[in-house]
């Protein structure tokens, strides 16, 4: 008697996992979107496929910061069916190697949260040191300076033509604008902040360089 109980739970069993539905990704749940300029976009559009015999219901889909994914399909994927999956991500200001994930959430049971990966090396014309322009704990009455260094980060010359932001306060000197390979110059700042509260920019180095004509480096001012 207990053989034969044993037996139907096990077929129960066997037929509720055969119907249950499967997810998957075609492309594949590890991506490499390689070398990037900082500032340039990506959006990537994936297929989500069914291969279980049961209606797949995605609840959500979620991603880390610095990125963006939506469903650009239904999010009710009957069995043997597909739907498409949107991830973007925006390279400005990051630098460097960076890895980002995206979560779907979904009725599959065996992937109830399917984890996408995708890595980009993120590199720019110019490499700044520090990479952000920060002042904290100022006052009004005060004149702060910085010092940054810039580094031709390519195996041609790049020439800087003028500096473009919206941020009072702010002056911008260079001593050098024509860089040959891997040669360093610096950049000079001097800041007054004419309000309290916090300040934040960009200033956009603009070259010559085809490649990457613009270059954002991000700038933050807290005055009491």
């Amino acid at each position: 008697m207990k053989y034969y109980i044993y037996l139907s739970l096990f077929i129960i069993s066997a037929l509720i996992v055969y119907s249950q539905p499967k997810i998957e990704v075609l492309e594949g749940t590890n991506l490499d979107f390689g070398e990037m300029l900082s500032g340039a976009k990506i959006d990537k559009k994936l297929t989500i496929k069914n291969r279980g015999k049961d209606t797949l219901n995605i609840q959500s889909v979620q991603a880390s910061c610095g990125c963006t994914a939506a469903l650009l399909s239904a999010n009710v994927i009957p069995p043997g069916n597909t739907g498409s999956l949107s991830i973007g991500f925006d390279s400005k200001g990051f630098d460097g190697k960076v890895h980002k994930t995206v979560t779907i959430y979904s009725n599959d049971t065996s992937k109830s949260q399917l984890l996408i990966t995708f890595t980009a090396n993120i590199t720019s014309v110019l490499k700044f040191d520090p990479q952000l322009i920060y002042f904290q704990n100022l006052t009004l009455d005060t004149t702060v300076t910085m010092k940054l260094k810039v580094r031709n980060n390519t195996n041609e010359s790049v020439e800087i033509v003028y500096f473009d932001h919206k941020i009072q306060g702010l002056q911008i000197d260079i001593m050098q604008r024509k860089l040959m390979p891997n040669e360093i110059t610096e950049l000079f700042l001097k800041y007054i902040p004419t309000s309290q509260g916090i300040s934040q920019g960009e200033i956009i180095v603009n070259t010559k360089n085809k490649k990457q004509p613009k270059i954002p480096l991000r700038f933050f001012a807290y005055v009491k």
